[in-house]
């Protein structure tokens, strides 16, 4: 495996070459924006310069992006040759997919990435893998399009909490600016619109529920919420309905860590991890065996609800400073 800092213009070259075709670029499992964006800008990238390619996400693509995943729907099957990760940080992410071993080029924005691949690039200042699709399309010589320009503002603008998250810096900022040539008056409104102001009457219920429901602790330093299987029954929720949970856990003032434990199969819970500076959200998930960035991150705890909430408050002991 080649170092992890190569350059994307060697990766671009790889890409470029005639026999780097039937392409599958994949994401990891619940899929937030800026994998699916990435995901999907790279591929239309890859389509526009007259390769086959396609996205492979382990769960389905939520409905809020539609107007991304929509050219997806008309591609002919075929059977891919090559794969590329994209926003993965870790094999387990991709649920078992029989590719793992087989990975030619690995694009991530991780602090820790353990995928293996024959070209690897990891940036973890980049505030989205957005912003290295991006880099890498116009190292590939393609210029976007208005898809691919939605796609890829659509991937910076989630991972930055729509610009107001700490990653957010100068260099997103222009990445954004240099999209503007390619859309119509109006998308990035309605982007945000959608993604960032608009509820449904279920996550107006579930935000409501999480306020009820949101306890405390180390003085009001802590936020914490766990929900489970019978919970999201009762609630008429998905798991994936449960994603909006965390961004309310952080609210309140004064809170410094926000905890939502959402359990996806009996006596399995997935931890969402906020942070705010001071408090590394990767590094308090790595002690579970997650990770994820600076400020947001995630782990797996196993066992009943209450002791999966012990485990993790005295967690959150050990990293209050």
């Amino acid at each position: 495996m080649k170092p992890m800092n190569l350059k994307l213009s060697e990766i671009a070259t790889r890409l470029q070459r005639p026999d780097f075709d039937r392409v599958l670029v994949a994401c990891h499992r619940s899929p937030d924006g800026d994998a699916c964006g990435s995901a999907h800008a790279l591929a239309m990238a890859l389509r526009k310069m007259g390769k086959l390619a396609r996205v492979f996400c382990p769960d389905p693509f939520g409905a809020e992006f539609s107007y991304i995943t929509e050219q997806e729907r008309e591609l002919s099957f075929f059977e891919p040759e090559h794969f590329i990760t994209v926003d993965v940080a870790a094999p387990d992410m991709l649920c078992g997919a029989d590719f793992t071993d087989r990975i030619h080029v690995v694009l991530d924005h991780h602090r820790i990435n353990t995928v293996q691949g024959v070209d690897k690039y990891v940036d973890p200042t980049s505030a989205s893998c957005g912003q290295i699709v991006l880099e890498l399309i116009e190292a590939m010589g393609v210029t976007p399009d208005r898809p691919m320009a939605l796609a890829l503002y659509t991937a910076m603008a989630t991972d930055t909490g729509c610009f107001r998250y700490s990653n957010t810096d100068k260099r997103v900022h222009l990445a954004v600016a240099s999209l503007c040539d390619y859309v119509e008056a109006g998308d990035f409104y309605r982007i945000n619109k959608a993604l960032f102001e608009t509820k449904s009457p279920l996550q107006l219920k579930l935000e409501g529920f999480a306020l009820s429901r949101l306890s405390y602790a180390a003085g009001g330093r802590v936020a914490y919420l766990a929900v489970s299987l019978e919970e999201q029954r009762e609630l008429g929720a998905s798991y994936e309905d449960l994603d909006c949970l965390i961004g309310v856990i952080r609210q309140p003032e004064g809170v410094v860590l926000a905890l939502c434990a959402k359990e996806r199969e009996a006596g399995i819970y997935k931890v969402s991890v906020r942070s705010e500076e001071g408090i590394d959200a990767s590094a308090f998930c790595a002690a579970f065996g997650g990770g994820g960035h600076m400020a947001a991150a995630g782990c797996t705890l196993y066992g009943e609800k209450d002791e999966v909430l012990s485990r993790l408050l005295a967690r959150a002991e050990e990293c209050l400073p």
